[in-house]
């Protein structure tokens, strides 16, 4: 049996799982560098994928130089290989083969580290007032730089909140995370008038025939992707002058060190607003 068919009907069955579609997409993308890497080697059928096989392409992954010149880390190498793991599961729990040939695959132990970059309150202005809200483009990439740092979000769950996912009168979202995992988020007084701001008068300019129900649309008027988010927060970075690496993570980790400054505690349900604006 041909693998590229059985990965079609992998695909279809984590959607019905109800994973999200970054998920599937980055599934689809690294079973297919498996499969061209197998092509090099023997033909990609079930019969040949075997343990020889998946130690092969960990070798292969081991020394493989990325496009910036470098080995890809721990950390790169256990995510591509926890794709092929969870695909030969799949097939064994299906019965499509006896015995699973992943179980052999020790993933390499990822490093502990802490966050490299923290902002601080000056550094952070600057990076969210980089966005112009003279503009529609830049309203809204202020509320998504406002929300990323007002509830510590990821930048998938921002992408996925939808309006109807949001009580801006209470001031709490409903958020989907890992694993489809769901919890209560506050947001500021400040950001939820902000955010009210740009439905009413920003969000109808980006809608084209049908409104998909997200509270973050691209400029087709649909769900803004995760990458797109990350993006939007490497432009203002840029713009403001900070020179350090800063991503939507740099964000949900300066909100919680900000949090702990201000003596947050767990528990607590709000925190307080660091910085005067």
């Amino acid at each position: 049996m041909i693998l590229a068919e059985l990965i079609q009907g992998y695909l279809k069955y984590l959607k019905t799982l109800g994973r999200s579609p970054y998920t599937i997409k980055n599934a689809r993308c690294e079973l297919r560098k498996f499969i061209t890497f197998m092509e090099q080697e023997t033909p990609p059928t079930l019969d040949n994928l075997t343990r020889d096989i998946l130690y092969e392409y960990q070798q292969e992954l081991a020394f493989k130089i990325s496009s910036k010149g470098k080995l890809l880390s721990l950390r790169t190498q256990g995510q591509m290989l926890g794709v092929i793991k969870a695909f030969t599961r799949y097939l064994k729990e299906h019965d499509y083969m006896i015995l699973d040939p992943g179980d052999a695959i020790k993933l390499p132990k990822k490093p502990k580290r802490l966050p490299r970059v923290i902002l601080n309150t000056t550094e952070l202005k600057k990076i969210i007032e980089a966005a112009d809200i003279r503009t529609n483009q830049g309203y809204r990439n202020r509320v998504i730089l406002e929300i990323l740092y007002d509830t510590a979000i990821r930048r998938s769950e921002l992408a996925g909140l939808k309006i109807s996912n949001m009580d801006l009168t209470s001031g709490f979202i409903h958020v989907r995370g890992k694993g489809d995992k769901d919890r209560v988020v506050p947001m500021s007084e400040r950001v939820c008038r902000l955010v009210e701001n740009y439905i009413v008068m920003v969000r109808p300019t980006y809608l084209q025939k049908r409104d998909p129900g997200y509270l973050i649309l691209n400029r087709w008027g649909q769900r803004m992707d995760p990458n797109a988010v990350w993006a939007v927060v490497k432009r203002c970075t840029y713009l403001s002058g900070i020179k350090k690496n800063v991503s939507t993570h740099t964000f949900r980790h300066t909100c919680a060190t900000h949090m702990l400054k201000n003596g947050a505690r767990f528990g607590i349900s709000r925190r307080c607003w660091v910085m005067n604006r």
